[in-house]
């Protein structure tokens, strides 16, 4: 079963070779190597076309830069294997990482195999799990996706390639394209999801993270990307039986939105009515400690909000 890898890559010349490295020596070694240099205007280009020279497994599409969610399309439409697989440009996977989630997907016939991953941040790293729904059907995999119990990133998933077709949204600049991966294979699909329990994926953590981002069309995009999700599932029929979990999806995003300074997170009314609308019991059960914290720090004022997102991040960085 060859295995196309998708790597999206935009000015990531500090980190490209050790995600490459990691990639050409897997274990298993039917691959497909898709590396799309987004518009890069430092040395990204140059690189990939180093490797493809030494590994005819490589191929380098370059185009414009439109962003992310583009780019992964793009490397999905020109790859020829039966199965997917997504990577960031910054990150890099454990050496057997591919023959698990194979291995996997073949024993359990799977049409998605979920691979738990490690976190970097400061030279230290600890362990991010999924879990799965005892019970498998959109609806319970769609919640389990909004509880944040299934991660919405689409690295570290190996995907059926027929499961990321037809995907024709036309977003730039969206922190959430991962989601949005996800919830159209949730959505349009009956699937069988298996869990490889083992980090196979290492994703690193750094200032040039989208959650880092200061370009105010990103930052307010991330509001906008709540109501595409309603609009998305009142679609698809499902929305009467999430309700309570796209409030959580939403508060999360809000918290994120306020956090890089969004333009009606500081408007007082329109936290209000957000909070009036999404803040219910359901979620303060399931939100994080912190999370609560900064919901009602943030609905109390904008500006006491901004100070515990500070000490919180600070808190972060001495016990990660």
């Amino acid at each position: 079963m060859k295995v196309s890898i998708i790597i999206p890559a935009y000015n990531a010349e500090k980190w490209i070779k050790k995600c490459l490295d990691s990639i050409l020596n897997q274990s298993y070694s039917i691959l497909e190597i898709i590396a799309v240099n987004d518009g890069s205007t430092d040395g990204t280009l140059g690189i990939l076309n180093r490797y493809s020279e030494k590994d005819k497994r490589l191929l380098v599409i370059d185009k414009k830069n439109e962003g992310t969610y583009l780019a992964r399309n793009e490397g999905v439409k020109k790859s020829t294997g039966s199965l997917i697989f997504h990577t960031d440009a910054d990150d890099f996977l454990e050496p057997n990482a591919i023959e698990l989630l194979v291995s996997r997907m073949k024993k359990e016939n799977a049409d998605l195999v979920i691979g738990n991953n490690y976190q970097l941040l400061n030279g230290k790293r600890k362990i991010i799990t999924n879990r799965l729904p005892l019970k498998q059907n959109n609806v319970e995999l769609l919640k389990s996706l909004l509880k944040n119990d299934i991660k919405g990133y689409i690295w570290g998933k190996l995907y059926k390639k027929e499961l990321l077709l037809n995907l024709n949204y036309r977003f730039t600049k969206l922190l959430q394209e991962d989601v949005l991966f996800n919830l159209h294979v949730f959505i349009n699909h009956n699937i069988k999801i298996s869990l490889e329990p083992s980090p196979i994926y290492n994703y690193v953590l750094h200032n040039t993270s989208a959650n880092s981002s200061t370009d105010p069309i990103f930052i307010e995009n991330i509001y906008k990307f709540n109501l595409v999700t309603e609009k998305m599932l009142r679609k698809s029929k499902y929305l009467s039986e999430l309700k309570e979990e796209l409030k959580l999806f939403n508060c999360r995003n809000f918290i994120v939105y306020a956090r890089l300074g969004g333009i009606l997170a500081k408007d007082k009314d329109f936290r209000e009515n957000f909070y009036r609308k999404n803040y219910t019991p359901f979620v303060k059960e399931n939100l994080a400690f912190y999370h609560n914290l900064e919901m009602k720090a943030y609905n109390f004022h904008y500006d006491l909000g901004r100070i515990v997102t500070k000490s919180m991040k600070k808190i972060n960085h001495l016990i990660f």
